[in-house]
């Protein structure tokens, strides 16, 4: 009797559909797809390997910017905090004491000694406000009672209320702005053609205003020698002139103007009621 053998059905674990036995090309097909599957999770991975590396590389650059800014912008907190303070001793080492120390700064500057197009120069309502701007704008300032002994001045000097808390305290000026309030006399003297007509200081005659012109000088003078500039000058020839001219547009080491006159604003009280003893 013959026996004819029939092909037994065989299930691969997650395949539904069943494949022969006898069927070699749907065994092979599994084989195939096995290990196409098996290259394509290879590749997968590796592809998931390289993005993390190269995430953790980015990240990892990322911090490392982050850090230089940080100890970048650390380090010129630093400088800066340095500088001033050292900036600040040596203000208080060589001034008198004032509160106006904190706003000084230094700058280097080249001089520009000319006349021709310099707006301080001559006599009208443009130079004069140019001048006004620097010398008397700014008005007065006020210090505690508490300070009056830091200026070494008498305690019987003239006191006032601040105008916003009320507080007694005395009444200052700065002397730089009274240095230039002389010196602005000196320039409306010089013009007196012009400025005589309007009044102001040539109201009061010949004799106020000559005791006026020889107080500023005096304080400019004085200024001038307390602080004994030491900077230096060259000199030049000119033809046909048998004298040495000088060349003053010398390098200066300044404290900043701009600075100080808007510590001046900033604290300015202006006109105060005067405390009656």
């Amino acid at each position: 009797m013959a026996f004819q053998y029939r092909p037994v059905e065989v299930s691969l674990p997650g395949e539904h559909p069943s494949r022969l036995s006898s069927d070699s090309t749907s065994t092979l097909r599994v084989i195939d797809d096995l290990d196409y599957l098996s290259r394509d999770s290879e590749l997968f991975l590796k592809a998931s390997i390289r993005e993390t590396a190269s995430g953790w590389i980015r990240s990892k650059w990322l911090w490392l910017v982050h850090a230089a800014l940080l100890l970048t912008s650390c380090g010129m907190l630093v400088s800066t905090l340095i500088l001033r303070s050292s900036t600040l001793h040596l203000v208080r080492q060589v001034s008198a004491w004032s509160p106006a120390d904190t706003s000084v700064q230094y700058k280097q500057v080249r001089y520009n000694i000319t006349s021709k197009g310099n707006p301080f120069v001559g006599a009208g309502p443009e130079v004069d406000r140019v001048w006004r701007e620097i010398s008397y704008d700014m008005g007065d300032q006020w210090i505690p009672k508490s300070d009056i002994s830091k200026l070494d001045m008498p305690e019987t000097s003239l006191k006032v209320n601040h105008p916003t808390t009320g507080e007694e305290g005395y009444r200052v000026g700065m002397e730089v702005f009274h240095h230039l309030h002389c010196l602005n006399l000196l320039r409306r003297v010089t013009y007196k053609e012009y400025y005589e007509p309007l009044g102001g200081e040539f109201s009061h005659g010949p004799e106020v205003l000559q005791a006026h012109t020889d107080h500023c000088i005096e304080v400019l003078r004085l200024n001038i020698q307390c602080n004994a500039d030491i900077g230096l000058f060259t000199f030049y020839m000119i033809p046909d002139d048998p004298l040495a001219w000088p060349q003053l547009n010398s390098k200066h080491v300044c404290r900043d103007f701009e600075g100080v006159r808007q510590w001046a604003l900033d604290h300015s009280v202006g006109n105060m009621e005067v405390l009656e003893e």
